[in-house]
């Protein structure tokens, strides 16, 4: 088996891996000086926390003062000491250790904690490993050259590169739990950790068979019992089915864990389903259905399983009613003309009409039985609810009809570049009678893509050139759509950077495809993109305008193509790709819903934008043995991590510069906790690069030059000038805060920030530059929409000072 790896880098620093023992000396010393009374760290407890956001991890609890001994020791920032002494939680940092990760987390993050969690139950087996050589202890481990399979002895060679060529290493299994397997060096010190469930279920097996007796039925059903503990239930039906013809004298004592595995496997299925329907995947999800087992299974999940197909069967049902009741009703419109628009509106609406977009006929499928509404009327509720939705009817089919001319109109203005026909579009708009900028904001949602999607084989990736005519530098992308993909469903995207020694390929293959065979990201609904944000030939990110200017084009260009839902965009990257979603990510913490870089480096910027981040979820991956990572990046999370932000930093213990595909799943759970923040009404942003320079509703224009980096810069240069501090409130009394360097200023608005009805007063800098009433600008709301293609966040009107 060869592992598919990010080589990039070799290094020799480390992190001291004594760290949690020296905060506890650091902290008991202080205490003393103090004149206090030491209660000392309690021991590493298994237990569990839950974040604020809703993560819960599990695993050995302890309080610490920082990620590293030197920012321990220090006692920076917020930790009352008095409240440390007595109960602990005065440690800004919890430390999670689940055997094989160690997750750090913000003690103000976590909303419940559980030290009393009961872990001894897990079914764990022993393999014997002659160990020899321990004297020499691996410093860091870089990019992995080949791993072979385990044997059933546990024993595999892993091929290291290292700056003294390649290097061939024995490990070796020395335990095996649901969670993890334990390994170790045979030939040198090197502890680390593998999920269970990313070992090949037959070398598992095999394994399994070496550590027990075969003919012991009670060590079978330990097996047995461990599958269903790793979450392996086929395996654990096997296993069970062996026991029961092996030994059938057993058959009433395992009856209660073959009950305990259907129902848990038959809940996975159920899940499985409902993940599905989210994803839009209907067909998917309706053979499922189909095939879900019914035998010994629970009342309450075939219940769900029913309601579920019932579910389907009305919704089947309404879309044959709506394709019946639409041309009845046409066939009794007397006016020729007006039957022929409807023809045409029809012939689209039956096209398109599926599990999807049914719920815009909502509506008119309540009243189309209603007596006392004309068919005119009736018609009217189901072509307006078509482009405006159903929430937004309206009965008179003069203005059902003005709707759809107004979307054609809409669609010409986003698409056209010829300011002449855009202003004769706008005019056009302004005349339709029941077409005003709320209804045209009530319709954006629900546009056709502005621009075509190159969509051959959708199973597959594709690369997409960004074809905007303002555009100041070639972009390019590639694209990954889920199963099922279907314009008129809304999909989460994760904008996916490539490190620098593969293609896009590589990232958009390790979120989106397994075995030749769909992937997370295919199977749970994301789009993924790919975006080209490195030069030819660069090895190193050098927090560049470029690379910043291609992931923005290209997430713009995304929105234009695909039903992307915007408030659901994540930023990862691997390898270099993670150093630029550091970056990038802090730079534009309004485009992100969260940050994932995986085995990474934070840069100079970092160490002035990571309070930009306040709003901005971060989840960090990254090896102990990967580099000096932990100590590199500490100096920026720790920070962060002591103001309470949404941060989890996972840390494979043993580890080193890897892809870590075993944490796909968290991550993906983690993503389904998200999203992003819209409309903040206090914004506090440092900028040191003209194009970091919108944040939320919020552009500034003209920075002064001494702050401001240059295009292209060394990431291990130190920023020595001081950044621009943007700095904008909404006060009581519908007044607007800005203070800004910037000698242009704009500023985006909408009923969610300022209230409409009433006078708005805004200060720059000090000086009152508008008092006056908003009023809804649809040249403003459709420009900006053309501009980011943003169908979830969207803004009334429009302010420029100068």
């Amino acid at each position: 088996m060869t592992v598919r790896l990010f080589p990039e880098f070799d290094s020799v620093s480390r992190h001291s891996t004594g760290r949690l023992f020296q905060c506890r000396i650091v902290f008991a010393l202080i205490l003393c000086f103090l004149g206090l009374d030491f209660f000392p760290f309690p021991a590493a407890q298994a237990g569990e926390v839950e974040l604020e956001h809703g993560t819960i991890i599990r695993g050995s609890l302890v309080p610490i003062l920082g990620l590293t001994d030197a920012l321990a020791s220090k006692l920076e920032g917020d930790v009352p000491i008095q409240e440390s002494a007595r109960t602990f939680d005065g440690a800004p940092i919890y430390l999670v250790d689940d055997g094989m990760v160690r997750y750090f987390v913000p003690r103000r993050q976590v909303v419940r904690k559980n030290q009393d969690q009961e872990l001894s139950r897990l079914e764990t087996f022993k393999l014997p490993q002659k160990v020899t050589g321990r004297n020499q202890m691996l410093k860091t481990v870089g990019s992995y050259i080949d791993v072979t399979d385990f044997d059933k002895f546990g024993r595999r060679t892993v091929t290291l590169n290292t700056s003294k060529g390649n290097l061939a290493l024995l490990q070796g299994v020395t335990e095996i739990t649901p969670h993890h397997l334990k390994l170790t060096g045979l030939k040198q010190q090197w502890d680390l950790g593998l999920r269970t469930t990313s070992i090949k279920e037959d070398v598992l097996d095999a394994m399994l068979n070496e550590a027990i007796d075969h003919l012991n039925p009670n060590e079978r059903i330990a097996v047995a019992r461990f599958y269903i503990q790793a979450g392996l239930y086929l395996p654990a039906g096997e296993a069970f089915d062996a026991i029961e013809r092996d030994f059938p004298e057993y058959k009433e004592k395992i009856a209660t864990y073959v009950s305990e595995l259907r129902t848990l496997h038959s809940q996975q299925l159920l899940n499985e389903l409902n993940q599905r329907r989210r994803a839009g995947q209907h067909r998917l999800a309706q053979n499922a259905i189909m095939k879900f087992p019914t035998n010994n299974v629970a009342q309450s999940i075939l219940r769900q399983i029913r309601e579920v197909q019932d579910d389907y069967n009305k919704q089947q049902e309404q879309i044959d009613k709506a394709r019946i009741r639409l041309g009845e009703l046409e066939a009794e419109i007397k006016d020729p003309a007006t039957r022929n628009l409807l023809q045409a509106y029809r012939r689209e609406v039956m096209t398109q009409l599926n599990f999807e977009t049914i719920n815009r006929l909502g509506a008119f499928l309540n009243l189309e039985n209603d007596d006392s509404l004309t068919a005119q009327e009736k018609l009217a509720l189901a072509y307006s609810g078509w482009i405006v939705g159903a929430a937004n009817v309206v009965t008179d089919l003069n203005t059902a009809l003005n709707l759809w001319t107004a979307r054609a109109q809409v669609l010409e203005y986003l698409r056209t570049e010829n300011e002449q026909l855009s202003d004769q579009m706008l005019e056009t708009l302004s005349k339709l009678e029941g077409v005003s900028a709320a209804v045209v904001k009530q319709m954006i949602p629900l546009l056709p893509p502005i621009l075509d999607a190159p969509v051959r084989d959708i199973t597959n990736s594709f690369p997409v050139h960004v074809t905007d005519p303002k555009a100041e530098v070639p972009v390019s992308y590639s694209v990954l759509l889920p199963i099922e993909y279907d314009p008129h469903h809304t999909y989460p995207m994760i904008v996916a950077l490539r490190p620098s020694t593969l293609d896009a390929n590589s990232v958009l293959d390790w979120w989106g495809k397994y075995k030749n065979g769909p992937g997370q990201s295919q199977r749970r609904g994301y789009i993924v993109i790919a975006p080209e944000y490195l030069s030819k030939d660069q090895v190193n990110y050098e927090d560049n305008v470029t690379a910043h200017y291609a992931v923005i084009e290209s997430i713009r260009d995304a929105r234009k193509r695909f039903n992307v839902d915007s408030d659901r965009v994540f930023l990862s990257g691997h390898g270099t790709g993670a150093d630029a979603a550091f970056d990038i990510g802090m730079s534009h913490p309004d485009l992100f819903a969260g940050v994932m870089p995986i085995a990474g480096k934070t840069s100079a910027f970092n160490l002035h934008y990571w309070q930009n981040a306040k709003d901005l979820p971060f989840y960090i991956v990254g090896g102990e043995l990967d580099r000096d990572t932990l100590e590199h990046n500490s100096l920026v999370i720790n920070r962060m991590m002591r103001y309470g932000y949404d941060i989890i930093y996972a840390e494979y213990k043993g580890r080193g510069y890897e892809s870590y595909y075993e944490e796909i799943h968290n991550l993906f759970n983690w993503m389904e906790l998200h999203q992003r923040l819209k409309y903040p009404k206090d914004i506090e942003e440092k900028i040191l690069r003209p194009i970091d320079n919108r944040f939320y509703w919020v552009r500034t224009e003209d920075l002064p030059a001494k702050s401001m980096q240059p295009v292209t810069f060394n990431s291990n240069q130190r920023i020595r000038a001081r950044p621009v501090e943007l700095k904008v409130n909404i006060k009581i009394g519908n007044v607007i805060y800005v203070r800004s360097g910037g000698k242009i200023n704009t500023l985006w608005l909408n009923p969610e920030l300022v209230d409409f009805d009433k006078r708005l007063e805004v200060r720059i800098d000090g000086q009152r530059k508008f008092n006056d009433f908003l009023r809804p600008d649809m040249k403003a709301m459709l420009d900006d929409f053309k501009n980011r293609g943003d169908r979830q966040k969207l803004f009334d009107a429009r302010l420029d000072f100068f």
